[in-house]
């Protein structure tokens, strides 16, 4: 997920029991510790991995501080030796970080050729702030030369959605999440996609064949007709937004994969990728129950969470990986008023205090509005609070950040926070937030919002629309926590000319579907995927579960390769040829670079 402050796998830091190093069907060639140019340290620091010739590039995430994020420079050319050229680190604009998304795309044609480092920029820097680099500085993608890794050259910055959410010219480019670029080849023309917050388009398309001068081609919102994707609110499937995206060739026409969280997976045809043609070929839905948890006789709804994919060579597999980083899933049920006695899930924030058997939350809420630092009345219990839509969009209301809102409600000395979604179009997501504190703090769809405060009649369809109450009549709540795994992979086999994707198999790790490791062990989710491009094998990342390979076809999922040693925590992963051979590169994200040999 895009947007202020939101949680990324921070769940139980670096004080944890390591499981036992594992290594089969895989074998480590060599590792490269990265340095933080500004001497914060590598705590959840690496996020994602690309890579050119004999250089990888490993983006930063904004931990442990958002000063001088971008992009550390590997040498690769010896596998066995890999190291950082502390010289090359390629450096965005501050007020922003890289993330998660970088891609490479080699180009030969009348305006450039070379090779191109494209990478997106989210903001870190608080929207009511005083801005430190001024208009068109924060969020779009990135554009280097890096035909010379070691002497990257910025071609373009902040290329990107000008727009804001009521399609106003805007000083800053929309936050930009996952990049994905290719060249047609039958005109000769190389595009960019990428993902942003944007709450009514989601999905850019920039033609790039000049890459000194991007041209906005089309914003997707796949929410709407002609694509229609939806999903299940009355399951807790109900957060739809576009998260990763990625464009390859098939046969004669080009596919874009993307993953739209609650939404699932979603196949697009993007041959002609201009407003009006661009196609939807198949998506995924998400079964009644969980699969994982069926097989071991709990009947739970799915969590969604559609994270990263990748289509097999042949575009005749697809495999996902689900990312959820919660292991137990909060369940509230409304105890007076008019919706007494509905059931709601809630997203837990990880840096915050437990909700448990042994600290369970349960009483009559106290509505605090936007839970803003000078605005929330002294109070016990819990402080339910309602988001600012400024903060997401970049309007100019004034508004505060999540970690904001945790320490006035805090201060104020309420003992839970819950946060519900603003009205707009993107009411009905949730996710778990960044904000560090004593006390629980749990993000709800604006639905329950809207229930928590004693709105009668309120649906899943009129809740965006639905303001909120000036005096309205706050109910009580209890909340408990159900153990339900961490996220897994999903493999489905696609038919294109038929429109079809079908769900052949699961796979999760064995820690993440067993309750003893439930907290104290890290985060074992799936989250990351990359196909072998010459045998039918997908490379997939755990986090603190390593690296897992595994064989795909009609008989599903086998696992048949892992590694993982104590402290790994692996989240990007990319497959790389160099010199004449394939290898497996993995970003740690408190390391820096592992390569395997495959």
């Amino acid at each position: 997920m895009v947007g202020t402050d939101v949680a990324n796998g921070d769940r139980h830091g670096l004080d944890q029991t390591p499981l036992p190093s594992v290594s089969y069907g895989v074998t480590l060639l060599g590792k490269a510790q990265v340095t933080n140019p500004s001497g914060a340290g590598l705590r959840r620091h690496i996020a994602d991995v690309a890579a050119y010739g004999d250089y990888a590039f490993l983006t930063v995430y904004r931990e442990p501080t958002c000063e001088r994020t971008g992009a550390y420079v590997m040498n690769i050319s010896d596998p066995k030796a890999p190291f950082e050229v502390e010289s090359a680190f390629i450096e965005t604009t501050a007020g922003n970080y890289v993330g998660e998304g970088p891609c490479v795309i080699e180009m030969a044609n009348e305006h450039f050729t070379g090779a191109l480092f494209i990478h997106p920029n989210e903001m870190y820097a608080k929207a009511d702030a005083p801005d430190p680099t001024g208009p068109r500085q924060r969020g779009g993608i990135n554009i280097w030369d890096v035909s010379d890794p070691e002497h990257a050259r910025l071609l373009v910055a902040h290329a990107g959605d000008y727009t804001d959410a009521d399609g106003e010219p805007a000083d800053q480019a929309l936050a930009a999440y996952y990049t994905c670029a290719w060249t047609d080849s039958s005109t000769g023309r190389t595009y960019v996609s990428f993902v942003t917050d944007k709450p009514t388009t989601d999905i850019v398309i920039m033609e790039i064949t000049d890459p000194r001068d991007p041209v906005l081609v089309n914003a997707l919102d796949l929410r709407v007709s002609p694509f229609d994707v939806t999903g299940a609110p009355s399951r807790g499937l109900a957060s739809m937004f576009g998260h990763a995206v990625e464009v390859r060739r098939a046969g004669g026409r080009y596919v874009m994969t993307a993953t739209y969280w609650d939404g699932g997976y979603v196949l697009l045809d993007v041959t002609d990728p201009t407003p009006g043609n661009v196609s939807l070929i198949a998506r995924t839905e998400y079964a009644e129950f969980d699969e994982e948890r069926a097989k071991r006789g709990q009947q739970v709804s799915p969590e969604g969470n559609a994270e990263h994919c990748a289509l097999s060579p042949d575009a005749e597999y697809l495999v996902g990986a689900d990312e959820s980083i919660e292991s137990y899933r909060l369940i509230g049920t409304i105890t007076s008023g008019p919706h007494a006695g509905a059931e709601y899930v809630a997203a837990w924030s990880p840096g915050t205090a437990p909700v448990d058997a042994d600290h369970p939350v349960s009483g009559t809420l106290t509505f605090v509005g936007s839970g803003c630092p000078g605005t929330v009345p002294p109070g016990r219990g819990i402080a339910l609070i309602e988001r600012d839509a400024s903060i997401l969009t970049g309007g100019s209301a004034k508004g505060c950040a999540f970690q904001e809102k945790l320490d006035a409600v805090i201060a104020a000395g309420y003992d839970a926070g819950i946060i519900f979604n603003h009205q707009g179009p993107d009411a009905m997501q949730q996710f778990p937030t960044a904000s560090k504190g004593k006390i629980p703090l749990m993000f709800v769809n604006r639905l329950t919002g809207l229930r928590l405060l004693g709105v009668p009649g309120v649906t899943a369809e009129t809740a965006g629309t639905t303001p909120t109450p000036a005096d309205p009549a706050v109910c009580a709540t209890d909340v408990r926590s159900e153990f339900v795994g961490w996220g897994y992979l999903r493999l489905f086999k696609t038919d294109l000319d038929g429109g079809r994707a079908t769900q052949l198999d699961t796979y999760a790790i064995p820690e993440a579907q067993d309750p003893r490791y439930a907290t104290g062990f890290g985060d074992f989710s799936a989250s990351h995927v990359a196909m072998d491009p010459d045998r039918p094998l997908v490379y997939a990342t755990f986090f603190d579960g390593g690296l897992r390979v595994l064989s795909y076809g009609e008989d599903g999922l086998r696992e048949v390769g892992a590694f993982r040693e104590p402290g790994t925590d692996f989240l990007g992963v990319t497959i790389h040829k160099i010199g004449e051979k394939n290898y497996v590169l993995v970003a740690d994200r408190n390391f820096g670079l592992y390569l395997f040999d495959i």
